[in-house]
């Protein structure tokens, strides 16, 4: 994909429909934006404090409803693909974008993780809170976010509330609305262990790499 396109190509996902209605999409903006909204800025910002991170291209991985590429466009001189597999999500999306009037920094893009439509060492920073733990083949999208990095560039990607207060909060939130939200992140963080990071990283031949599992949550940086 040419970066300098006003208006990306979209890209189908692998079984040619939406694996998301707008009634689901909605039901997930609407916990995102009144539940999570403390995090994003947060989480923003402890990407961005990392060396090297300043200004260039971005894509947030899995954006959802862009609620992370929104926070990195407010903090930051980046211009973000927010990329996604859902049409319906991106729809939510574009509407977030709108309202923040970001529409010429924050791009929805559609496609999959596994095919990223992006050339060759064209993205500074890829970030991602929350997809990996539903992504089909990690090593495979591990060597996809590697090949379009670019030189110097970083990936930064997890899971995670930001701090031990804010992920108590959203804990004790979340269990109004369902009561076994904390079992499956703890089922997903225990899934996504960081043996198994290693060994998808290995069979990715990423050698350049750091995981960080502290009060932010669980995650991985890749360096170009």
């Amino acid at each position: 994909m040419n970066l300098n396109e006003e208006k990306p190509g979209v890209k189908k996902d692998n079984f040619g429909h939406d694996p998301m209605d707008m009634k689901q999409a909605r039901a997930f903006d609407d916990t995102a934006s009144k539940v999570f909204a403390p995090i994003y800025p947060v989480i923003a910002r402890q990407i961005l404090d990392r060396p090297g991170i300043s200004g260039g291209i971005a894509l947030d991985a899995g954006s959802g409803p862009a609620h992370l590429s929104l926070a990195l466009a407010q903090e930051s001189d980046l211009k973000i693909f927010a990329y996604d597999a859902s049409p319906m999500m991106l729809a939510v999306a574009y509407e977030h974008i709108t309202e923040a009037e970001l529409v010429r920094r924050v791009i929805p893009v559609l496609g999959d993780i596994h095919d990223i439509p992006f050339e060759d060492n064209s993205i500074d920073l890829i970030v991602s809170r929350g997809s990996w733990f539903f992504w089909d083949n990690l090593d495979l999208a591990f060597k996809e976010m590697y090949r379009v990095l670019t030189p110097g560039g970083m990936a930064y990607v997890g899971g995670g509330f930001g701090n031990a207060k804010l992920k108590e909060e959203i804990h004790a939130a979340m269990a109004k609305k369902d009561p076994d939200f904390s079992k499956g992140v703890s089922n997903r963080m225990m899934r996504n262990n960081p043996d198994r990071i290693k060994k998808e990283l290995e069979k990715a031949e990423i050698r350049t790499y750091e995981l960080i599992q502290d009060e932010s949550g669980f995650w991985l940086i890749i360096r170009k």
